[in-house]
C-alpha cells in the first residue's frame, strides 16, 4: 500500500516537472513567435511607411469629423500644411472654385461609406489660386458593426496631364481658329474673285452679241469684227475657266471640313447627262470634236428612268469629267467623245470592261442609302463612261490619277505624235502641262470624292496615243410610284427653262425615246443632244413682257453692267446700293401703296454696307408679316457668296433664289420669270 503511494507520489512529481519543462518551452516558444511577430510587424510597417514616403502621391487618413491623423511627408509637402503644428480638418475652402464641389461630393461619398475619386485644384498655404491640379481618391474604414471609422486616401499631382491637355485643347481650338480664318479667306477670296468676273462676263457677252447684230458693208471691218467676237468669246472661256477653279477651291475646302453632303430627290440621271452635254456642245463644235452620247440596251431592260439620288454631284462629275476630255482631245487627229451610260442591278465593280479598273475607295459609306429622302426603294446602280480620242496615258501617270497633289512623271514614247501630252495628269501638273491644257488640277480628285460619297467609285482605263475612257458608278434607289415619262416637248420646254445650266436652246431625247433607240437592232445607234448656237432665242420674249426690276448692288461697276443688260433686254430698273435705301424704295412702290412706283421683282446683292441683303430680306419679310405689304415680294439673291451654307443662309432669311456669280444675263433673265410663274401660279 505504502509502496502504492510512494510510487504514485513519485510518478505524480515527474509528470510535474515534465508539464512545467513543456510550459517552459511552449512559454519560450510563444516568446519567440511574440518577437518574431512583432519583428515581422516592424518589418511590415517599416515597408509601409518607406512605401509611403517614397510614393509620389500624398497618403491621408482623416477621422469621420474630418480631423487629420496621419499623412506622409509627399501630402505635406503636397498640401504645403506643416506637419508639426496643430493638427488639420478637413475643409472645402482648400479648394478653388469648381474644385470645392467635387471635394464635397469626393468627403460625402466616404462618409456614405463609399469609394470616391475626383479632379481637384487645390489652394496654395496662403490661400491663393495656383496652376495645380490633384486626383484624389478616398475609401472610408469601417468597424465590424458597419460604423465609420475613419477615411483613408491619396492625392496624385496631375498638373502635367492637365497641362498637356490644357496644350492640347489650346492646339485643338488654335487649329480650329485656323481653319475657320481659312475658310472665311477662301469665301472672301471668291467672293472678290467672282463680283469682277460676273461685269466681265456680262461685258463679253454684250460686245459680241452688238456686234453680231451689227451689219458690217466692208470685208475689213466684217474681219475686225469677227476678231473682236473672237476676243470675246474667249474672255468668255477664260472667265469660266476661272470660276471653275473657285467652284473647286471651294468644293476641295468642303471635302477636308466633311461639309460635304448627299442630297438625294427624284431625278432623270439621262436627262442630266444631256444637260451637262449641252454645256459642252458649242465648244465641242467650235473645235471639231465629235460628240456622241449612247445609252446602253440595260437602260431600257432595267427600266431606268426617275430614281433617288444627288443630280447635283452626278453633274458636277460629268462636267469634271468632260471637261479634261475636251481638253486633251482637241489637239488630237481623231476627235471624238462619247459619253455612255447603262444600269446594274449588281454593284458593277467586277462587271467591268477589260483593262478598266476602279480605284480603290478611301472612304466606304456605311448605311448608304437608309436617311431622309431615299425612300423605301430597291438599290440600282449607274454607270456613266466618258471616252475621249486624246492623247491617252501611260500605267505610270495612271497610276498617279485621283490624288490630290500627285504629279506624273512619265515620258511619252519617243517620236509620237502626241509629244505635246508629256506629263498628263489631272492634278497638279507641269507648267508646260498648265499652259497647254489649264485646269485647277483638282477635277478628278473632287469626282473621286464625291463617287465614293454618293457609294459608288470612279476608274479609268487608258492607253498612250490611244485615248481614255474614264468611268464611274453611283448608288442609287428606285422610286416607289413612278413619275410619268414627259413627252418631247415637255422635256424640251423644261431644258430650256434651266438655264442654269446653259443658257441655249436644247432639244433633248425622253428616256422612252432613249428606250426606242436602242431597240430593234439599234444598240449602238448614238443619241445626240441638238443645241443651235444661238445666243439671242428669248431676247425678243424679253421685251414683250416688260419687267420692273429693282437692283441693290453696292459695287457700282457690278450695277452698272447689270442695269444696262437688263435694259437692253426690256426691263425698266431702278438701283439702290445698301439695304437701307432698298427698303425706303420699297414703300413707294405698289407693294405698299395703290398708286406707287411698278415694281416686279428684287435683285439683291448680300455683302453691302449699312444694311446687308439678308437682313433686308428678313425686314421685308416681317413687313409681309405685319400686313405693311400688300403681298409677297420677289427677290432673288445676286451674291458670290455660293457655298452651301452660305446659299442656305439666303434661303433661310427669305430669299426665293439664288443666282451665284458670275452669272449670264439669260440665266438671270430665266430665273427671274421662272420665279414670277411659280408665285403667280
Amino acid at each position: 500500500m505504502l509502496n502504492r503511494q510512494i510510487a504514485t507520489s513519485l510518478a505524480s512529481v515527474l509528470l510535474f516537472e515534465d508539464e512545467v519543462r513543456r510550459s517552459k518551452e511552449v512559454a519560450a516558444m510563444a516568446t519567440l513567435q511574440r518577437e518574431q511577430m512583432s519583428w515581422q510587424l516592424q518589418l511590415q510597417t517599416g515597408r509601409m511607411r518607406r512605401m509611403t514616403e517614397l510614393s509620389p502621391r500624398g497618403m491621408f487618413l482623416f477621422d469621420p469629423d474630418g480631423l487629420l491623423l496621419e499623412a506622409n511627408d509627399k501630402y505635406y509637402e503636397m498640401t504645403g500644411v506643416s506637419s508639426t503644428g496643430d493638427k488639420l480638418r478637413w475643409s472645402i475652402d482648400m479648394m478653388v472654385g469648381d474644385s470645392q464641389e467635387a471635394a464635397k461630393e469626393l468627403w460625402e461619398s466616404s462618409r456614405e461609406l463609399q469609394f470616391a475619386n475626383s479632379e481637384c485644384q487645390p489652394r496654395d498655404i496662403d490661400g491663393a489660386q495656383i496652376e495645380y491640379w490633384v486626383l484624389a481618391a478616398s475609401q472610408p474604414e469601417i468597424s465590424p458593426d458597419g460604423k465609420l471609422i475613419s477615411i483613408m486616401g491619396s492625392i496624385t499631382d496631375i498638373s502635367h496631364l492637365k497641362w498637356a491637355q490644357g496644350l492640347q485643347e489650346r492646339r485643338l481650338y488654335e487649329a480650329e481658329q485656323a481653319k475657320r480664318q481659312q475658310n472665311e479667306f477662301i469665301d472672301i477670296t471668291s467672293h472678290e474673285m467672282r463680283n469682277p468676273l460676273s461685269a466681265i462676263l456680262i461685258c463679253a457677252d454684250d460686245i459680241r452679241e452688238t456686234l453680231a447684230q451689227h451689219k458690217f458693208s466692208c470685208s475689213s471691218d466684217r474681219k475686225m469684227a469677227k476678231d473682236f467676237i473672237e476676243a470675246a468669246d474667249n474672255i468668255a472661256l477664260c472667265i469660266q475657266h476661272q470660276k471653275s477653279i473657285v467652284d473647286d477651291i471651294l468644293t476641295v475646302s468642303k471635302l477636308d471640313s466633311n461639309l460635304l453632303r448627299i442630297t438625294p430627290i427624284p431625278a432623270q440621271p439621262i436627262i442630266v447627262v444631256q444637260r451637262s452635254m449641252a454645256m459642252f456642245r458649242p465648244e465641242a463644235q467650235a473645235k471639231s470634236i465629235d460628240f456622241r452620247f449612247v445609252p446602253h440596251p440595260s437602260i431600257r431592260d432595267l427600266d431606268i428612268d426617275w430614281v433617288i439620288l444627288d443630280p447635283s454631284r452626278l453633274l458636277q462629275i460629268i462636267v469634271n469629267l468632260i471637261t479634261n476630255a475636251i481638253k486633251f482631245t482637241m489637239d488630237s487627229q481623231i476627235r471624238s467623245i462619247t459619253v455612255h451610260v447603262c444600269a446594274h442591278a449588281e454593284s458593277p465593280d467586277f462587271d467591268i470592261p477589260e483593262g478598266f479598273q476602279f480605284v480603290p475607295p478611301r472612304h466606304i459609306v456605311t448605311e448608304f442609302g437608309n436617311g431622309e429622302g431615299w425612300g423605301s426603294g430597291s438599290f440600282v446602280y449607274i454607270r456613266f463612261q466618258v471616252q475621249d480620242t486624246g492623247c491617252g496615258l501611260s500605267p505610270q501617270q495612271i497610276s498617279l490619277l485621283f490624288e490630290k497633289f500627285a504629279r506624273a512623271v512619265g515620258k511619252p514614247n519617243a517620236g509620237t505624235a502626241y509629244e505635246p501630252c508629256t506629263n498628263v495628269i489631272f492634278n497638279i501638273q507641269s507648267p508646260r502641262m498648265h499652259i497647254q491644257h489649264g485646269g485647277s488640277g483638282l477635277g478628278l480628285f473632287i469626282s473621286r470624292q464625291l463617287a465614293e460619297l454618293h457609294g459608288g467609285q470612279i476608274g479609268v482605263s487608258s492607253k498612250a496615243g490611244v485615248g481614255s475612257t474614264f468611268g464611274f458608278y453611283l448608288k442609287c434607289k428606285r422610286m416607289i410610284a413612278q413619275k410619268p415619262t414627259p413627252s418631247r416637248d415637255s422635256v424640251k420646254h423644261a431644258l430650256e427653262a434651266e438655264h442654269a445650266v446653259s443658257s441655249r436652246k436644247i432639244i433633248a431625247a425622253t428616256a422612252s425615246q432613249i428606250s426606242a433607240a436602242t431597240t430593234a437592232g439599234n444598240d449602238d445607234k448614238p443619241v445626240d443632244v441638238y443645241m443651235p448656237l444661238s445666243t439671242n432665242d428669248k431676247k425678243d420674249e424679253a421685251k414683250d413682257d416688260r419687267l420692273h426690276v429693282l437692283v441693290v448692288e453696292d459695287n457700282l461697276v457690278n450695277q452698272k453692267v447689270l442695269v444696262k443688260q437688263l435694259t437692253k433686254a426690256g426691263c425698266i430698273t431702278s438701283t439702290t446700293d445698301n439695304g437701307v435705301w432698298a427698303l425706303k424704295h420699297l414703300i413707294k412702290t405698289r407693294f405698299c401703296v395703290t398708286d406707287g412706283i411698278p415694281l416686279n421683282i428684287i435683285l439683291m446683292d448680300c455683302e453691302m454696307p449699312e444694311m446687308d441683303g439678308l437682313t433686308c430680306c428678313r425686314k421685308i419679310r416681317e413687313m409681309e408679316q405685319r400686313k405693311e405689304v400688300t403681298k409677297h415680294v420677289p427677290i432673288i439673291a445676286v451674291t458670290a457668296n455660293i457655298r452651301g451654307g452660305q446659299m442656305e443662309d439666303a434661303k433661310d432669311a427669305g430669299m426665293d433664289d439664288v443666282v451665284g456669280k458670275p452669272f449670264r444675263i439669260p440665266d438671270l433673265l430665266a430665273k427671274m420669270r421662272e420665279l414670277l410663274r411659280k408665285l403667280e401660279g
